[in-house]
């Protein structure tokens, strides 16, 4: 029987604020967020001391509006030893953008990751898991 200590476990996070929840987008513009208090720096804090308290290391999915506002967190984050990925800059659902927009909207967010880092960025995830069979586009 395999030791319960050696298994390998997945673990991510996705880095961005309440606000940005596409649950709120009728509610909440983009052009509003600049008005909410933020809690993401405070809270992804906190996750990074868990964390470490308890040697998981995980995939840390940055929306690149908060990797611009929070480059101090970001830097914090990878030189703990986790991956950085991207999340897309804007938080918008890929299903409501042009292939044109979405690629900007990626290669935004992208950019400012590889640049404030020095690295490549190679990961991405989707705001609210919205690539399908309807814009399988989005691969490319």
């Amino acid at each position: 029987m395999k030791d319960l200590h050696t298994c390998l476990n997945a673990m991510t996070v996705d880095v961005e604020d309440f606000f940005h929840v596409s649950a709120f987008d009728k509610i909440i513009t983009p052009a509003d967020w600049d008005s909410y208090k933020p809690r993401v720096d405070a809270n992804t804090r906190r996750l990074l001391d868990v964390f470490a308290q308890h040697g998981v290391k995980s995939t840390f999915f940055i929306l690149g509006w908060v990797a611009e506002r929070y480059p101090e967190l970001i830097k914090d984050i990878h030189a703990q030893g986790h991956e950085i990925a991207s999340h897309g800059y804007s938080h918008r659902r890929a299903y409501e953008q042009t292939p044109e927009e979405f690629k900007a909207d990626v290669l935004r967010s992208r950019d400012h990751l590889q640049d404030l880092l020095g690295e490549s960025i190679a990961g991405y995830r989707a705001p609210s898991f919205s690539i399908g069979y309807s814009n399988e586009w989005a691969f490319e």
